[in-house]
């Protein structure tokens, strides 16, 4: 719902029933996204709010064709390599990002990318 510009699901019971509320746009369309597949679209808005702002800044340089590696991102955010490569795998897990190389030479990038 995130996805289309949507409040979240609301959840709850009443009289021994679960019940689901899926909110509307109501009388304002204008509220309503349509996914676009393009390179700037690669993260929709409910993978996003998935990602810490740490994250996001390493889409952000993947998406300019940059190549991450565990060295450069300890070198440019400040952290350890065990919290790059946590941070890598979550973006692997979220299908954003794929390894290339093995050992000291592997690097990330973005998913299906050349």
């Amino acid at each position: 719902m995130a996805d289309h510009g949507l409040d979240p699901p609301q959840f709850g019971s009443s009289s021994g029933f679960f019940e689901v509320v899926l909110p509307g746009s109501g009388d304002d369309l204008d509220r309503l996204r349509v996914r676009v597949d393009t390179v700037g679209q690669i993260v929709t808005p409910s993978v996003e709010a998935r990602l810490n702002q740490r994250q996001k800044q390493m889409m952000a340089l993947l998406v300019q064709d940059e190549q991450l590696t565990s060295r450069r991102c300890e070198q440019e955010f400040g952290v350890t390599r065990d919290t790059a490569n946590r941070d890598f795998k979550h973006l692997i897990s979220l299908g954003l990002v794929e390894p290339r190389g093995k050992g000291r030479s592997r690097r990330y990038v973005l998913k299906g990318s050349t």
